[in-house]
């Protein structure tokens, strides 16, 4: 009983709240605002009472639902859950949406009855408060329509030379149409890193993905939801490299129009990319910016992104020619109600990051704190090869894929010193350092041939490593009960909190992931 929540109504963007001290449960107050809403043309009136409140024509006490406190004052603030508001209830008359607890729910058009609104109250597969997934399309809330797109907003794609459009990325990376077994490693952990944004967590991530849904426009996104965007548009991209703060840590993000997330790649935060014109608009982006950016002829990529789907780009310049193609809108997040976490976005970013960056050691040296010490001199030493063969030594210096073999035996906090050595030692480092490293452990396939590199849930799996040359299983995503795991730390920050991801380590047993069940939540459909 003693349950406190609020009752919300927003128009024109401004917040209209009243407090609730008690009986906030959806079968006390989440009843009541639902039947505030059920009489004709309850949509109507409350727009026409709101607005007149907004413009002084009438007062906030004319609106209320008993046992409730006054309404506060409009404000551009949104009512947010804490550890004393359990409930708040929203009825969007911009947008013509009822939400709860911050999740949008069910259209304001055609709501549900008061038994079936109980008994769609319900949770995602990842664990967030949402709408069943069997409550009927015609009670769910509705996505915005896409944004007017100008003609204007289209004349770089309609005036450049297009070789392809909706092309596969195979063809457009040059590459097979199948996995290589490193490509699935990276897949496999942009996969958990995404399912760790949705799963339910303190900093509550998931919501904010529901709600970027209902973005119509890229200008509009919030900082939060910008940052969330980018996170999961870039992390694939930045030095696989993932371990406690003090050891490694990958820089905050900034907001901008285009992040350059290697030298040849940029990505965009965009909207409605299944929409034909939307792709276009945003494939137009993406070449003004690399035309304007990059000088020298080569190839470089664009990644326009907007968490429900991808696409990627790709423009080729030639001395003073330039032409694009690109593939078509990808699914990039999975449904909050799938049974597996792939999807044709998350392979395509993971083997578009898989790419040989020539700056890889240098990004990785960045990030290490171990490694900021060095000094630019170290860093550039044995850039021009003055270093590969000791002066006095007649022999003729081993080969690469010796020097490789050999540098796999090393720990992980032994790869950079060695890649200072010399120009051919960093090249060595950096064939090595694009193996996924989380905590000093490299993800490798499983060099016995058995296959444990899998999803263990829809945010966690299980993989192969290697660390100093002894064969270990770690886990990626997963809490074990009665261990703590280490934090793996992340560049994402949603109001002051930052996203980490929990990893264990254990002695290499391809039966671990029986062991495990018990700490595995299996989603079922709801």
């Amino acid at each position: 009983m003693g349950t406190r929540g609020y009752y919300v109504l927003r128009y024109r963007n401004k917040y209209f709240a009243q407090y609730h001290n008690y009986d906030s449960y959806p079968d006390g107050l989440g009843v009541k605002v639902l039947q505030s809403m059920q009489f004709p043309n309850a949509i109507t009136t409350y727009r026409q009472m709101l607005g007149e409140i907004l413009d002084g024509l009438r007062s906030l006490s004319e609106i209320f639902i008993e046992r409730g406190d006054d309404f506060s004052p409009p404000s551009w603030r949104r009512p947010e859950n804490d550890i004393f508001i359990e409930w708040i209830y929203e009825i969007d008359l911009d947008r013509n949406i009822f939400h709860i607890n911050g999740t949008p729910f069910f259209s304001l058009e055609r709501l549900p009855d008061e038994g079936d609104f109980i008994q769609y109250i319900s949770k995602d597969h990842y664990g967030n408060l949402a709408c069943a997934s069997r409550c009927p399309p015609e009670h769910r809330y509705k996505r915005p329509a896409p944004p007017t797109v100008n003609n204007s907003d289209l004349a770089t794609y309609q005036s450049s030379m297009c070789t392809g459009s909706h092309v596969a990325l195979s063809d457009l990376l040059a590459i097979n149409d199948s996995l290589s077994p490193d490509e699935h490693i990276r897949v496999l952990l942009l996969e958990v890193m995404i399912g760790q944004c949705m799963v339910n967590q303190s900093i509550g991530i998931g919501k904010d993905i529901y709600n970027i849904e209902l973005v119509s426009d890229h200008n509009q996104f919030t900082d939060d939801q910008w940052s969330i965007a980018c996170f999961m548009a870039s992390i694939t991209f930045v030095p696989q490299i993932f371990n406690e703060i003090e050891n490694a840590s990958h820089p905050r993000l900034e907001r901008k129009e285009f992040t350059w997330v290697r030298e040849d790649i940029v990505v965009c935060i965009a909207t409605h990319l299944d929409d034909e014109r939307c792709l276009q608009a945003s494939v137009s982006r993406l070449i003004n910016a690399i035309m304007e950016q990059k000088d020298n002829p080569g190839e470089y990529f664009g990644v326009a992104f907007s968490v429900y789907h991808c696409a990627v780009v790709k423009v080729v310049k030639d001395g003073h020619t330039m032409n694009f193609s690109h593939t078509s809108a990808l699914q990039f997040l999975p449904s909050f109600y799938a049974h597996s976490p792939s999807t044709p976005g998350i392979t395509a970013l993971a083997r578009l990051g898989f790419r040989i960056d020539p700056a890889l050691f240098e990004r990785v040296v960045d990030i290490c704190y171990y490694g900021r010490n060095k000094t630019e001199k170290s860093l550039a030493q044995g850039v021009d090869g003055s270093n590969d063969v000791p002066p006095n030594v007649t022999r003729s210096p081993l080969p690469l894929e010796l020097w490789k073999e050999i540098a796999l035996y090393l720990d992980f906090s032994d790869l950079i010193p060695f890649g200072l050595v010399s120009k051919l030692f960093r090249e060595v480092a950096s064939m090595i350092l694009r193996y996924p490293h989380t905590c000093g452990y490299r993800l490798v396939a499983d060099p016995r041939g058995r296959t444990i590199d899998e999803p263990l849930s829809l945010s966690a799996a299980i993989f192969s490593a290697v660390r100093a040359g002894i064969l270990a299983t770690v886990v990626v995503g997963l809490r074990i009960e009665n261990k703590s795991p280490t934090r793996l730390t992340t560049p994402l920050d949603v109001g002051g909190e930052s996203l980490w991801v929990p990893f264990s380590a254990t002695s290499y047993s391809p039966q671990l992931k029986s062991s495990l069940e018990k700490y595995i939540q299996i989603p079922h459909s709801i």
